[in-house]
């Protein structure tokens, strides 16, 4: 069987963006290297920026980093979405809610359906079944 995760680059905001996932949903944020004990040389001013992150909610596991300095080319959000299915519409409103805090509903939650942009730029789309 193969498995396929989601893997968001950031652009220095990975650890404050999954430690604010961790609040939303829960989990539980298994690794989080810096660069700085890399195998990569960066510059000085960018030791603490994440390498390499997995945060893991249930079965679900999202791997993340924040870009390579000094070429940061990323644009967060526009590349990728995150699709959150949940059991109960209730958890699914909380989950809402919470992500929406600081960032833009682009699509009002309906009895199945929502979507957002986090306060850091990430799509998400939040669905109960």
């Amino acid at each position: 069987m193969k498995t396929l995760y989601p893997y968001v680059v950031y652009p220095g905001t990975c650890k404050a963006a999954l430690e604010f996932y961790h609040t939303c949903l829960g989990g539980t944020i298994e690794l989080m290297q810096r660069y700085e004990d890399s195998p990569l040389e960066a510059p000085k001013e960018h030791k603490d920026r994440i390498f390499n992150a997995r945060f893991c909610v249930d079965d679900t596991v999202i791997m993340a980093s924040d870009d390579f300095p000094p070429d940061s080319v990323v644009r967060p959000g526009t590349n990728m979405s995150l699709f959150l299915v949940l059991d109960t519409p209730t958890e699914q409103r909380d989950a809402f809610e919470k992500l929406a805090e600081g960032g833009t509903i682009t699509m009002p939650l309906t009895d199945s359906f929502g979507m957002l942009s986090d306060k850091f730029g990430i799509q998400w789309m939040v669905v109960c079944e």
